[in-house]
């Protein structure tokens, strides 16, 4: 293979390019940008979890899309797929091999592989680092972060992050945990975070009904009951004001009743392409995450100009900052929270001003051009 300029890069995600999930977007956008700005090119290997028995495609006409059978999905989240055999007969095809996520078990293929033949790869962690097992409101859902907790991340997830030549975090707080909790001695650990398409996510001329927006999986994790509770407090005292939720998950069930007193919109799904109408058609987003990593849908309504007021959790500190380009909150349940979301509504010059200071940003640390120069940086450390 090419060791100096084209270089060509398998990436690994168990979530095929059109599941609407952070690792599998940020998957995809980095193929296509890395064609665009850097002429390498990708190909993507993942399960037919959504596509049953297509064996490949094509996205965005050049990056070649192998699909292998799906046999189980464990606790309906972990895609159980063979990609060991893929691997045994294609890896020489390839300069670097990009695995997304620790978490899955296409992970661990990978990284026994790598125990036998030699190939540069790269693991790239998209959250999930250290989940509290208190997080969580089911029994299963327990059962399961307790499983990863002491079990998962003791022996297998820290097998397949040792096993990696280098490491890549979304968020810097997750890199720093990876240090201490995985007992990761090389130096070969990058902080490199999502990024956002800036010329599709941009401020648009909208009209129509203006939404506060919850994105983002139904869970307890993700505090869609808090973003529940809140609506409920917003709207007594402001009848003008519409909701909007995208995902679906184990709390879809308090939408239904919710229904009956609330304005709410609800879809499970929306294309990926299609969401810089759903930032632009939001007052503002609601992120009331009890656990988060540095979500995608922050940093795209952030370069769509719409407010951002989230949970002060996980990666969330490091991309906003109080009061200049969004607002961070303790606690969501407090009448002091619902005051400071009321005021952002109503003060179209602080919603303006957040919305200019959270573009920029993005414009300056969450562009594509800035993130395939990070990542071809990592890619050539190996490959020079």
């Amino acid at each position: 293979m090419n060791k100096v300029n084209n270089l060509k890069i398998l990436h690994i995600n168990p979530y095929p390019p059109d599941h609407l999930g952070g690792s599998e977007v940020f998957c995809k956008n980095l193929a296509i940008n890395l064609k665009k700005k850097k002429n390498f090119d990708s190909d993507i290997l993942t399960s037919d979890i959504l596509k049953k028995n297509v064996k490949f495609d094509y996205l965005d006409g050049s990056i070649k899309i192998f699909y292998k059978k799906n046999y189980y999905s464990l606790w309906g989240i972990n895609p159980l797929v063979n990609i060991y055999s893929f691997l045994k007969k294609n890896f020489q095809n390839y300069d670097v091999i990009h695995v997304h996520s620790y978490l899955f078990l296409t992970s661990l293929q990978s990284a026994l592989f790598r125990k036998i033949r030699k190939f540069p790869y790269v693991l790239h962690i998209h959250g999930g680092i250290q989940t509290p097992q208190n997080l969580s409101s089911g029994l299963i859902e327990r059962a399961q972060l307790g499983f990863k907790n002491m079990f998962f991340d003791k022996w297998i997830g820290s097998f397949t992050m040792k096993t990696a030549d280098a490491l890549i975090s979304v968020s810097k707080k997750d890199l720093d945990i990876i240090k201490k909790r995985f007992n990761i001695r090389h130096n070969h650990k990058y902080y490199i975070p999502n990024g956002v398409n800036t010329e599709i996510f941009n401020k648009k001329k909208e009209n129509g009904k203006m939404f506060v927006t919850f994105i983002g999986r139904l869970s307890y994790i993700k505090g869609f009951d808090i973003y529940m509770n809140v609506i409920k407090e917003l709207y007594k005292n402001n009848k003008d004001l519409n909701f909007l939720i995208i995902g679906k998950g184990p709390l879809k069930k308090l939408i239904k009743p919710a229904q009956k007193n609330l304005p709410i919109l609800h879809s499970d799904y929306y294309p990926h392409e299609k969401m810089v109408d759903i930032y632009n058609h939001s007052k503002v987003v609601l992120i009331t995450s009890r656990f988060e990593g540095v979500p995608t849908t922050m940093l795209e309504s952030l370069a769509c100009e719409t407010p951002v007021i989230a949970s002060n959790v996980g990666g969330i500190p490091e991309v906003i900052t109080n009061d200049e380009n969004g607002l961070l909150i303790e606690n969501f349940n407090t009448k002091s929270a619902i005051t400071k979301i009321i005021d952002v509504l109503h003060d179209q010059d602080k919603s303006r001003t957040f919305g200019r200071n959270g573009r920029n940003l993005v414009l300056k640390d969450f562009s594509w051009d800035v993130i395939t120069d990070k990542i071809e940086m990592v890619y050539k450390n190996f490959t020079s």
